[in-house]
C-alpha cells in the first residue's frame, strides 16, 4: 500500500463515440467522481488497453481493463488493478508472478439473476417459438403450450454472488433449489447445499442447471458429456459463467440426441460465437451475446464501489473483493 503519495496516477480507458456502459469507459462525470476521492488522485484515459504502459508509465492503479501480460511485468510503479466486471481470469494470469493487487465489482449479480430466470422462464413457455410465429403473423398453438417452473428442481453450481441472487430469485418462483459451494456452507433459500464433490447429487436432481461459476483451472470443463448424461432427460442448461466450463461439443450432443431439452447460453469458448457452430441452430437453444450482466448505467453502480476501495486503498486498508491470483476468482 502506498505511503502519503504526493500524486496517484489512475488510468482508464477512453470513451470513444458510440461507446456504452457496457466497453467499461467511464465518462466525464464518472471520471470526475474518481478524482474527487482524493487531492492526490489524477485520472489519465488511455486510448488503447494494449498501450496504456506507453501512454501512462506511471500509472499506479487501473480500472476497468487488463493491463495485458507485458504491460504488468514492465509497468514499475503499477500496484493494483481493479476490474469493473466480476471476471478476472485473464487478468490473473496476466499478473502472475507480480505483487499486484487485483480487485473485482460484483455490482450485477441481480441483472444476471434475472436474465437466468429470463432464459428459464422463456423456454419453458415456448417463447422462441412464438415469436418466430409473430414474425410470420401464423396462429398457431401447436408447441406453443409452456410448462411450469413451480415444484421443479434448479442446480446451481456456484453459490457466490451472483449464484446466490439467482436462488433468491428461483425459489420465489416456487422452485426447489439445489446448489454446489465450495465451502459446502448453507444459503438462504438454497434447499440444499453441498461441496464439489457432491456434484453428481446436484446434477441428478436437476431441471435446470445453472452455472454462475468463475472459470479457473478446477472449473475449465467441468460439465462435460459425462455430468450432461447424468442430468435427468429434458434439463435445460443455463451457462452464465465462461463458456470453457462447459463442453460445447458435449452439450450440442446431448441436445441433438434429445436428452436435453435445449439450454441458455450467454458466454462460450469462442466469442464472437462462429456461424459455423451448431449451437445457433439447435432446438430448445437461446443465444444471448454475453450480455447476461449488462445494463444501462452499469458503471453508476460499478464507479462507487471502485472509488471506495480507492480510498481504502489510499489509507493503507484492506481492499474489499479482493481477489486470490492463485485461485483466479
Amino acid at each position: 500500500m502506498p505511503r502519503e503519495p504526493q500524486r496517484v496516477l489512475v488510468a482508464a480507458l477512453a470513451r470513444k463515440p458510440g461507446q456504452t456502459d457496457a466497453d467499461l469507459a467511464p465518462d466525464d462525470r464518472q471520471a470526475a467522481a474518481i478524482e474527487a476521492v482524493d487531492r492526490r488522485v489524477q485520472l489519465v484515459r488511455v486510448s488503447n488497453r494494449a498501450r496504456w504502459l506507453e501512454e501512462a508509465p506511471e500509472t499506479e492503479v487501473i480500472a476497468g481493463f487488463r493491463p495485458l501480460r507485458d504491460g504488468a511485468m514492465r509497468g514499475k510503479a503499477l500496484r493494483w488493478v481493479h476490474s469493473m466486471g466480476a471476471g478476472v481470469e485473464n487478468l490473473c494470469r496476466d499478473v502472475a508472478g507480480t505483487d499486484i493487487i487485483v480487485t473485482n465489482s460484483h455490482v450485477h449479480g441481480d441483472v444476471i439473476a434475472e436474465h437466468v430466470m429470463a432464459l428459464v422462464l422463456a423456454h419453458g413457455r415456448r417463447l422462441p417459438a412464438a415469436l418466430a410465429r409473430q414474425v410470420e403473423a401464423r396462429w398457431a398453438r401447436d408447441g406453443a403450450v409452456g410448462t411450469v417452473v413451480t415444484g421443479r428442481t434448479m442446480g446451481i453450481l456456484g453459490l457466490g454472488a451472483i449464484g446466490t441472487e439467482l436462488a433468491r430469485r428461483a425459489a420465489a418462483f416456487g422452485m426447489r433449489v439445489w446448489g454446489v459451494r465450495r465451502s459446502g456452507a448453507a444459503v438462504p433459500g438454497v434447499e440444499r447445499v453441498v461441496p464439489p464433490d457432491g456434484l453428481d447429487e446436484v446434477l441428478r436432481a436437476a431441471d435446470v442447471l445453472a452455472i454462475t461459476l468463475p472459470f479457473t483451472p478446477e472449473t475449465q470443463g467441468l460439465v462435460g458429456a459425462r455430468e450432461l448424461a447424468m442430468l435427468p432427460r429434458g434439463a435445460f442448461v443455463v451457462n452464465v459463467g465462461r463458456g470453457g466450463i462447459v463442453d460445447e461439443t458435449a452439450l450440442a450432443g446431448a441436445i441433438q440426441s434429445g436428452h436435453l431439452g435445449g439450454a441458455g447460453l450467454d458466454v462460450f469458448e469462442q466469442e464472437p460465437l462462429p456461424p459455423s457452430s451448431p449451437l445457433w441452430r439447435l432446438p430448445g437453444v437461446i443465444i444471448t451475446p454475453h450480455v447476461g450482466g449488462s445494463f444501462p448505467g452499469f458503471l453508476d453502480r460499478a464507479v462507487p464501489f471502485f472509488c471506495d476501495n480507492l480510498r481504502r486503498y489510499l489509507a493503507g486498508d484492506a481492499l474489499l473483493n479482493r481477489v486470490d491470483v492463485a485461485r483466479g476468482y
